[in-house]
């Protein structure tokens, strides 16, 4: 099961199992950005934390060793043609998550913890029970909800909740998707069902109702984004970030849209020119809006784009062809090229 799930990481051209592994464990690096950029699975990053590398490693060799993936150089997989029709036929049997790019600007893994608590408390409080074993023991979560609960009137906060809590689920896409939802929650004499319970009652392996379940938070996440209103909103809004670009990048962008001179904007802000450039890669990802041409110069892009004709697939671009083209070329221009392409401007 877990295989299936790696497998679908990879395509039909070489891609490095660690910078796919890096994208799942929610490694900020540029490389590791570009890597899920350029495989099309940034939605991803952040998502899936808990797995060693020395699984994730282990589940490519077996891969390989079924004949589901090729390694042409050290490091790098892609599929091989019955990985190719095993990768369509899990796309059609296994549940595939929707909603895991909100891990790329919500602290989606604490808003469970904390969401659980709250609605157990608000259940216990509905029944008039004082007496029952919290879902968390964590005291920071704790007192999170505590303060949470001082700011509801609770006369009626059960029946708020409740309301909330239907319109919330009369959005989720599937009923099987309700259900996981549903008997996960703890409260009043209902402990909330564990994913093997879950699996046996769906017909699904453990695996797939963990990701249902943490997906369906993450469209419940999505849907109180939308309704701000809704009682439980509080206790989200801390854990959301404006962007998923980090806060040292973006005060570095804020001043390049003022200067356009990096060396300046490291002397002002005391960073290396290095780091001022990987702020600058890490927008870019991010923002397909971002003024390439600004840094790139029109016969930079003239000639790269000839050099690179033909060749669809970027990640497998080399530097030193373009350098062989443009001998003044550095790095960070030939990134930014290669990161302008994957958002399809100026081709």
């Amino acid at each position: 099961m877990f295989t299936d799930y790696v497998l679908l990481l990879f395509g039909t051209t070489p891609r490095r199992a660690k910078g796919m592994f890096n994208v799942l464990r929610g490694r900020r690096t540029v490389s590791t950005l570009f890597a899920g950029l350029t495989a099309g699975c940034l939605d991803l990053l952040d998502s899936w934390h808990g797995v060693p590398l020395e699984d994730f490693m282990a589940a490519t060799a077996v891969l390989e060793e079924n004949g589901l993936l090729i390694s042409p150089e050290a490091g790098s997989w892609q599929l091989t043609a019955a990985g190719q029709a095993r990768w369509v036929a899990i796309q059609e049997h296994r549940y595939l998550p929707q909603a895991f790019s909100r891990f790329q600007t919500v602290d989606v893994r604490r808003f469970q913890q904390v969401s659980q608590l709250a609605l157990q408390v608000t259940s216990e409080l509905v029944h008039h029970e004082r007496r029952y074993y919290p879902t968390t023991t964590d005291p920071s979560i704790q007192a999170q909800v505590k303060r949470w609960l001082r700011q509801q009137s609770t006369t009626d906060l059960g029946d708020r909740v409740h309301a909330a809590l239907t319109a919330f689920l009369t959005s989720v896409p599937t009923d099987e998707l309700a259900t996981v939802f549903v008997d996960s929650l703890t409260g009043y004499q209902a402990p909330g069902r564990t994913n093997d319970q879950l699996a046996a009652m769906l017909h699904r392996q453990p695996l797939e109702t963990g990701l249902m379940r943490t997906d369906v938070s993450c469209q419940w996440v999505r849907w109180l984004q939308a309704h701000p209103d809704d009682p439980l909103w509080p206790l989200l809004a801390p854990l959301v970030q404006s962007s998923p670009v980090s806060k040292s990048a973006q005060q570095t962008y804020q001043a390049f849209t003022q200067t356009h001179a990096l060396t300046k904007i490291a002397t002002a802000r005391k960073l290396k020119l290095s780091t001022v450039r990987e702020h600058l890669l890490e927008v870019a990802i991010w923002l397909p809006s971002f003024p390439f041409t600004t840094v790139l110069d029109a016969q930079v892009i003239e000639t790269l784009t000839r050099c690179f004709a033909g060749q669809p697939e970027i990640a497998s671009w080399s530097f030193q062809d373009a350098q062989a083209a443009l001998p003044e070329l550095d790095f960070f221009e030939f990134r930014l090229f290669q990161i302008m392409r994957c958002h399809h401007v100026g081709s």
